[in-house]
């Protein structure tokens, strides 16, 4: 998951606490000494209690995928130990407008792209085993709510023709439309309903 680090227009900067909260990592900010909840990026003790850090896009892939992919990258490197999990075992899970809609990664793989409303947003869970790719898009372009899909490896609106790199949601062409991509994650199916209780959890093959 990866949150902005601002307040009110603010930086602040945040360290691991050392704690769990549910099982999961803690954070504190440098400026109040508040404790943060890592998966729900709110701040769950001390005088920022309450506060929300933004939500942003981003993904969980294999190193070889993401360097064909943007092959400019900058990383930061460390000893290679693993991480212990596979994109396999994740849920993808899209939070709008404080509602949560997960997907079991595999189930996504297998029906590669799944319409499904989320808070109130028309969005598209996209997924592409061969490439290690996924990403979830705003089906609303131009103001109104295309019927988009996964074809050939790319998004593709069959009412216009236009097509997008299914991992970026840049334009393929010359259309010059962006898809909007929307605030996602990845979670443990354990975890899930810990954190997100209200959350729904979508049986692909159901």
């Amino acid at each position: 998951m990866v949150h902005r680090r601002e307040i009110n227009g603010e930086a602040i900067i945040l360290g691991n606490q050392g704690d769990l909260f549910q099982n999961a990592l803690t954070w504190f900010d440098h400026e109040t000494g508040s404790v943060w909840s890592q998966p729900t990026g709110e701040a769950i003790l001390g005088e920022l209690t309450g506060t929300t850090l933004e939500l942003l896009p981003s993904t969980v892939s294999t190193w070889g995928a993401w360097q064909d992919r943007f092959p400019e990258t900058t990383a930061l490197e460390v000893d290679n130990r693993g991480s212990g999990f596979s994109l396999d075992s994740l849920l993808i899970v899209a939070s709008v407008n404080d509602d949560t809609v997960a997907v079991e990664y595999d189930q996504l793989t297998a029906r590669g792209a799944v319409p499904v409303d989320v808070g109130g947003e028309p969005v598209l869970f996209v997924a592409d085993e061969a490439r290690d790719s996924w990403a979830v898009y705003s089906r609303r372009i131009d103001g109104e709510v295309a019927d988009i899909e996964l074809r050939n490896g790319n998004v593709f609106d069959p009412a216009t023709g236009n097509e997008w790199d299914a991992s970026r949601g840049s334009p393929i062409g010359s259309h010059g439309i962006e898809l909007a991509r929307l605030p996602v994650f990845t979670s443990l199916e354990d975890d899930y309903p810990v954190f997100f209780p209200d959350g729904e959890l979508l049986d692909l093959l159901g």
